[in-house]
């Protein structure tokens, strides 16, 4: 006879209950060589709501047993997301389920409904954690294939199990790769830099507040209209770049100018996955001297971030960005990079992408159900 799947709720100050369902995902799906572990202090940080990005969210940690632990997920509601007409969304993020798991799941996913409805929630977005790439939507193709740094690997049976509970995939993103050998992108790189009317230049380290404040600025109004987005505080501004400043490159991090100010901003990003992956969750002494060590070394990298404000739009200037960051990776030896994720309804990101000859594929989700 099968074992009744049961439900638990972990309270986010227990924090012997947030170390063992941080653990579990690693548990349930660590032994595929592709997995790639969250730092678990990071984890710790957001859940047990230290993090700034987590100020203003309210949350509850779930686990489904059957007889032992094989699921976890975390219903959450972002007030700061919900401002502007959203009031009515929550989101179920922090997913993680073992194979063959379906009725747990089942279960868990309607306890995390319930848990949103009670708090005026009617429409939900899943699995999005709301303050990481590495939980923002599901993976449904490229399942064999090395994920891209930050975003995750999952198992392929992940997006049944949301559409077996009545999810609809609602929220594509796409990830391109821009063949530096191609005819289309020599032509179009060439010309972007050549033609260009902004100046290119890369972030000042030495005026780091300062600057990043500049970024932050310019990425909250670029990026206003992008679903996944919420205009961020200083205080989550500085907290979300504290980590890159000891590896900072600063040909990763460019600003576009036109007649001295600031309207564009470009981030790239080395793919640090197999990096990550050998953390196994840990950044202790060792993992950090081995990042520091590591960090600028890199075979693959990719364009993570772009933005133009809507005045400047028009000009070319989100080429010439991508073309003056493009070119700083082909100097590295690369042939190729990424441009990733977009929005499948960020219609003029994909277009540049595509402007360079990009190949794009939908390998991420974010699955929505109304609930009745």
């Amino acid at each position: 006879m099968a074992t009744q799947a049961q439900v638990r709720q972990i309270e986010p100050e227990d924090k012997r209950g947030r170390k063992r369902f941080i653990g579990l995902e690693r548990e349930l799906v660590g032994s595929d060589p592709l997995f790639v572990a969250e730092i678990d202090a990071e984890v710790d940080k957001r859940l047990s709501g230290r993090s700034a990005f987590w100020r203003e969210t309210e949350h509850t940690l779930l686990v489904a047993s059957n007889g032992r632990a094989v699921a976890r997920c975390v219903p959450l509601i972002n007030r700061r997301w919900q401002r502007g007409g959203r009031e009515d969304v929550g989101f179920i993020g922090y997913f993680a389920a073992a194979p063959g798991a379906d009725a747990a799941v089942g279960e868990m996913l309607a306890a995390a409904e319930r848990w949103l409805a009670e708090r005026g929630v009617k429409r939900v977005i899943a699995p999005f954690s709301g303050d990481a790439f590495h939980g923002f939507a599901t993976q449904v193709d490229g399942f064999d294939e090395q994920p891209t740094f930050p975003l995750p690997w999952q198992p392929p049976y992940y997006a049944a199990l949301f559409e077996a509970g009545g999810y609809e995939p609602g929220r594509p993103f796409w990830i391109y790769e821009i063949d530096f050998t191609s005819e289309r992108y020599r032509s179009v790189s060439r010309r972007a830099i050549k033609d260009a009317r902004c100046v290119v230049r890369p972030l000042d380290k030495k005026r780091w507040d300062d600057e990043f404040e500049t970024w932050r600025r310019l990425q909250n109004e670029t990026f206003r209209d992008e679903w996944e987005f919420h205009p961020m505080t200083r205080e989550e501004y500085t907290e979300f770049v504290a980590d890159f400043k000891p590896t900072f490159d600063e040909r990763q991090f460019l600003f576009a100018e036109v007649d001295g100010d600031a309207v564009g901003i470009c981030w790239g990003m080395p793919d640090w996955t197999p990096l990550f992956r050998s953390f196994k969750g840990r950044l202790g002494p060792l993992q950090i001297a081995r990042f520091m060590l590591r960090a600028k070394r890199f075979e693959r990298a990719g364009l993570i971030m772009i933005g133009v404000l809507h005045s400047h739009r028009g000009m070319h200037i989100g080429q010439t960005l991508a073309a003056t960051l493009y070119r700083y990776y082909e100097e590295r030896g690369l042939t190729s990079a990424f441009y990733y994720p977009v929005n499948e309804d960020n219609i003029a990101s994909r277009r540049l992408a595509e402007s360079f000859g990009g190949r794009g594929r939908n390998l991420y989700t974010a699955y929505e159900k109304r609930l009745g």
